[in-house]
């Protein structure tokens, strides 16, 4: 198996490079911390980049590209903290979308989407604490036009800035991934509040469902069999924030690289120094790592491989742990200018740590991955 980049995909990658490099698009990440909106300009930009297109189908006006040709992309969107809800739209939206979608849903949305007039987030979370799919509880009760939906979805990503989100509601008394259903939700009409949550960067809303009515054109798919897609959504999703993470994570080692040829202590670069030159080396090799690990589950889940699941869990789990320490020591390594807010190294690391336990904890990762050796 074969993951060296071809050269379509590393004309892309150079591309994209270039292209979050001329938009300045982690100053922007800094004006969406300090609250400014940002993501609406960010969005037509990346419309002129065709790159909402990425993972829409050839037949609905994408580019018809898989997982690992998104994450390759992802990987570069990291480098800069891109403060836009392009792997929600893509890895998660557009997926649920073409896997459960009626074909009038599939024309109104995904040609919508390639064309960057549609952006889409998820409301999975209800406490922000429970283990996803099994504790999803909020109801969808039937009515003679459709569904009413009634409770609480937290740690909505992008909630306030989307166009439209899909919410997962249980249909039936199963537990688990039985009599989950996913409903297409006009963000407009849904009461919302943002959440204050560690990574400002990418904010969140808390959505209050009360007596909310909406018409049976708005189930993906057949009503309580949502939950098997739902975990491959879960998936994708996972793969496209680790490769975020590897990306922000090779900025990391470059940035310490060249503060280790520039900073002096007692006549010499303090790169020369075993302490440092040894611990940029460790964040190199956990960088390398972590990216074949997410290439990898990348490929296996657009393959459908046995092991993709196990897949999907060892690189949230390696990146979890190993790469939020490569943020860490990229700050240790800066000094006391590390150690203030006008490092970036600050933006890549609570971004990491709020991915670390989103849609798994490192825990629950864990015990997937035994689960999968049993089996």
């Amino acid at each position: 198996m074969d993951f060296r980049i071809n050269d379509e995909q590393r004309q892309m990658r150079e591309t994209a490079q270039e292209f979050f490099e001329d938009r300045e698009v982690l100053e922007r990440a800094r004006e969406r911390i300090d609250g400014e909106d940002v993501v609406d300009d960010l969005w037509d930009d990346l419309s002129e980049m065709d790159y909402p297109a990425l993972t829409v189908p050839l037949e609905h006006g994408g580019l018809g590209d898989d997982v690992l040709y998104l994450s390759l992309l992802l990987e570069e969107a990291g480098r800069v903290a891109l403060p836009a809800p392009l792997p929600e739209t893509l890895a998660f939206g557009a997926f649920v979308l073409d896997e459960l979608g009626s074909d009038a849903q599939k024309e109104q949305f995904l040609p919508a989407i390639a064309d960057g007039d549609q952006r889409l987030s998820f409301a999975l979370y209800e406490s922000g604490q429970e283990s996803l799919p099994r504790d999803i509880q909020l109801a969808a009760t039937p009515t003679d036009d459709g569904y009413r939906l009634d409770g609480t979805k937290t740690l909505v990503p992008f909630g306030e800035q989307v166009d439209t989100i899909v919410v997962a509601a249980r249909t039936g008394s199963g537990t688990g991934m039985d009599g989950v259903s996913l409903f297409l939700v006009d963000a407009e009409r849904v009461d919302s509040e943002p959440q204050d949550t560690l990574d400002r960067t990418r904010p969140a809303a808390k959505l209050h469902f009360d007596d909310f009515e909406i018409g049976e054109n708005a189930l993906l798919g057949t009503e309580g069999e949502a939950g098997p897609t739902l975990q491959k959504a879960m998936d994708r999703y996972t793969v496209a924030t680790c490769a975020m993470t590897v990306g922000a994570a090779s900025r990391a080692v470059e940035m310490s690289s060249d503060y280790g040829s520039q900073r002096e202590q007692f006549d010499k670069p303090i790169g020369q120094f075993q302490a440092v030159k040894h611990r940029i080396a460790d964040m190199w090799m956990a960088t390398q790592a972590a990216r074949s690990l997410t290439y990898y589950a990348a490929w296996a889940l657009e393959n459908d491989e046995p092991d993709a699941a196990r897949a999907v869990s060892e690189a949230k789990l390696f990146c979890s742990e190993q790469l939020t320490q490569v943020f860490a020591d990229d700050i240790h390594n800066h000094g006391g200018m590390g150690f203030t807010s006008e490092h970036d190294g600050h933006i890549y690391f609570k971004q990491a740590k709020a991915w670390e336990t989103f849609l798994g904890t490192p825990t629950e990762h864990l015990d997937r991955i035994a689960d999968s050796h049993e089996l």
